[in-house]
């Protein structure tokens, strides 16, 4: 751990060729770096928006007078301008001792600067999901990510773009590209404009064939433009304005932890706004439907909420959609009691001697169930608390049979902080894994979510969900201490 006295005396420099007085006011996630110019007025630049600082001179040994640069994403208001993001560069010399170390991207990070294929194809690839959210990640990316690859010296025949055309994109490319490189221990990376249904569509190809023993997981760099975007907000990605870029230059690859879900005969994924059915992947070892997630698995209302509010009428609200969805479920417009779902929960847990046991709860009712791997589940929705970045431990959150305005209650303290977890009626353990035993004949009440992917289990099916042990990919994130 670094530790320094913070020095906040003016350093003289220059912007944009013009002499400056630099103060950099360190205030944790508040920090700000002051530009006093010579005519007396001043400027501010929030390190929440600034992707990191290069020398312009790559290469070469860094030193405090070298030109750099100040590589900042503008995050606009719509109501201002057209234009949601834009990307800024400027020029400067002597920036104090204590921005650099706070702001310096040092070398060419590996995971960005990757050898090609041997016919010359790019292994860099960037995802642009146009649906994900409310579909900001194309002009994020003609406006932001192409300037900033561009800067740091990547040019447009450094990556191959794939823009969404359909719900298929993302599985199609990882099933034609991804899949046989990596097989092939070709390095490879994504940076994946998306929420996290295009993690989980990459990770479920990448685990529905065998690998080889030249098997090189795929590196995928997040930048968030989903809704809920629980990967981001629960490894820090979020944690400034730049949507993740931050994380992309300066990050380095992690193990992302995965689960695995198995399905009863008969379960399908519910697609097109509810109207359609697409099969499963069949596990070549248990000849069963199985779904890979790395967020959350979830039944009850979590699971109804995502699916209710995943229409084209919904998704223009943002992440507002699901407290949206959430009152018509707990507040019937009807006038009818909100939903008690029936099944029988059994976890798996491992006792102090290592040896794993099953645990039944003992009710049969139940308002609230999942399995998470992540702390968040939207930015201020703090479902795990005691979850930390990447961490691979499985935990499982449920609440009994309740009143609307006992679920309203309790999912009201997971947006302060967490607090829900030290609520009497709710159930909140580390798992090794869980099962889920229908008990409920209408079919709205028989749908899983896995990471914003809906699942219909039949009359009287099954679900049960375990870590999976083999690598898919890996995650650029930021952990230090």
């Amino acid at each position: 751990m670094r530790i320094f006295v913070q020095d906040v005396r003016p350093v003289t420099g220059t912007a944009c060729g013009r002499e400056v007085l630099f103060i950099y006011d360190e205030e944790g996630d508040e920090s700000t770096l002051v530009l006093g110019w010579d005519d007396g007025t001043v400027d501010c630049i929030d390190d929440r928006n600034v992707v990191g600082v290069i020398y312009e001179a790559r290469g070469k040994r860094p030193s405090e007078v070298q030109p750099q640069l100040i590589l900042r994403v503008d995050p606009s208001q719509p109501e201002v301008t057209k234009t949601r993001f834009g990307f800024e560069t400027l020029p400067v010399t002597n920036l104090p001792l204590s921005y650099l170390e706070a702001q310096l991207i040092t070398g060419e990070p590996e995971h960005l600067y990757l050898d090609p294929s041997e016919d010359g194809s790019p292994n860099l690839h960037i995802i642009v999901s146009i649906r994900s959210g409310v579909g900001e990640a194309q002009q994020f990316f003609d406006d932001v990510l192409k300037e900033a690859l561009s800067v740091l010296n990547l040019g447009r025949d450094s990556y191959v773009v794939h823009t969404t055309t359909s719900d298929k994109t993302v599985t199609e490319m990882a099933a034609s590209i991804l899949l046989p490189r990596a097989n092939k221990g070709i390095a490879q990376t994504v940076i994946l404009l998306s929420g996290d249904g295009g993690i989980v569509d990459i990770i479920n190809v990448l685990l529905s064939a065998p690998h080889t023993p030249f098997f090189v997981k795929p590196t995928i760099a997040l930048l968030s433009m989903g809704t809920g975007n629980a990967m981001a907000n629960s490894t820090g990605l979020n944690l400034g304005l730049t949507r993740g870029l931050r994380t992309v230059c300066r990050g380095a690859r992690c193990n992302l932890p995965i689960f695995k879900c198995t399905f009863s005969p008969g379960s399908v994924y519910v697609v097109n706004e509810g109207h359609d059915t697409e099969p499963l992947a069949i596990s070549s070892d248990s000849s069963l439907g199985t779904v890979y997630g790395a967020v959350v698995c979830s039944w009850a209302l979590h699971a109804s909420l995502v699916a209710d509010s995943d229409t084209t009428a919904y998704r223009k609200y943002g992440s507002q959609r699901f407290q949206m969805a959430a009152k018509e479920l707990l507040e019937p417009p009807d006038g009818t009691a909100s939903h008690t779902y029936q099944g029988k929960i059994t976890l798996f847990k491992t006792n102090k001697d290592g040896v794993e046991y099953a645990e039944t709860l003992e009710t049969r009712e139940h308002s609230y169930i999942l399995g998470t791997l992540v702390s968040k589940l939207e930015e201020k929705f703090t479902i795990s608390p005691h979850s930390q970045p990447l961490d691979g431990q499985l935990r499982f959150l449920h609440l009994g049979s309740a009143t609307s305005a006992d679920v309203t209650k309790v999912m009201g303290q997971a947006f302060q902080g967490g607090g829900h977890v030290d609520d009497e009626k709710v159930t909140y353990v580390p798992i090794d894994g869980f099962r889920i035993d229908f008990e409920e004949e209408d079919s709205r009440w028989q749908r899983i979510c896995v990471d914003g992917r809906i699942i219909r289990v039949g009359e009287g099916g099954w679900v049960e969900v375990r870590r999976e042990e083999r690598g898919a990919v890996d995650l650029v994130a930021d952990i230090r201490a």
